[in-house]
């Protein structure tokens, strides 16, 4: 059977259902008071389009602004010795770019989008008032800065030491359970707007070797591809293919200071 290559292009599907993916994701993990939304609608007021290809944050830049992806996907990469890129991490709307940058002066990696999309900057400098008014947030951003670390090392660790089957497992799994983070009703179908070229890259393998793991996996009734859209459906035995461990549903709040409210109180 022939499978056609998952395509770029992005539809309503991708953007939910109008309200913020952003949003929608840090309330998975905290009951956010009207301050707290409000610091994060103020993080998202200013957009900018940002076409695929473009360079959302050059490595060893001024770390300036946080970015929070609106629409679109992003990859974070590095350059090898031998000036091979090497992705470390693939963004999904509603994440926010730049956290770690906020213990560095310079971006430690570049950032670039793989689709087209729309980006919301948010200086770097403005995160001080989210410290000292909303302390509760800022330690949500500490906890899910943490688990995106995690999550990274998981991902390296796949590359260094799974087999191409195990890297294709992972990476599916491990979009589909991160868009499940902000749509908890996508359901084991979800939009997967990269060519294969752009996923060859991402795991480090040949645009023939991505079409034939697909087809394979397809073949295993695995997955189901139906351009442009991926539905995981044996989700429990890609996770066991790949070792999977969603990072995200560790997230401990415990510890998080009580909501303040508005009078300080």
């Amino acid at each position: 059977m022939h499978h056609p290559p998952i395509n770029t292009y992005a539809d309503a599907s991708d953007k939910g259902s109008g309200t913020s993916c952003f949003a929608s994701r840090l309330r998975r993990y905290a009951d956010l008071s009207s301050e707290e939304a409000g610091f994060i609608a103020r993080m998202e007021e200013a957009e900018r389009p940002a076409s695929r290809g473009t360079v959302i944050v050059a490595a060893s830049a001024p770390t300036e602004e946080l970015f929070v992806l609106k629409e679109g996907w992003a990859i974070a990469s590095s350059r090898d010795v031998g000036g091979r890129r090497q992705t470390l991490r693939v963004f999904l709307p509603g994440e926010v770019i730049g956290l770690p940058g906020l213990g560095v002066h310079r971006a430690p990696h570049e950032v670039r989008m793989v689709t087209d999309g729309i980006v919301c900057p948010f200086a770097k400098k403005e995160i001080t008032e989210v410290f000292e008014r909303a302390p509760r947030l800022a330690a949500l951003f500490a906890a899910i800065s943490g688990l995106d670390h995690i999550s990274m090392s998981d991902r390296l660790a796949m590359m260094g030491a799974g087999d191409a089957r195990q890297r294709m497992a992972h990476f599916l799994v491990d979009i589909h359970e991160r868009l499940l983070i902000a749509n908890p009703s996508l359901g084991k179908r979800f939009r997967l707007p990269l060519r294969q070229v752009d996923i060859a890259e991402v795991l480090g393998l040949t645009k023939v070797y991505v079409n034939r793991l697909l087809k394979a996996f397809s073949d295993e009734r695995l997955i189901e591809i139906e351009r442009p859209y991926v539905r995981i459906l044996e989700p429990a035995e890609m996770r066991r293919i790949s070792g999977y461990h969603n990072r995200y549903e560790d997230l401990d709040n415990s510890w998080f200071p009580p909501r303040r409210l508005r009078n300080g109180n």
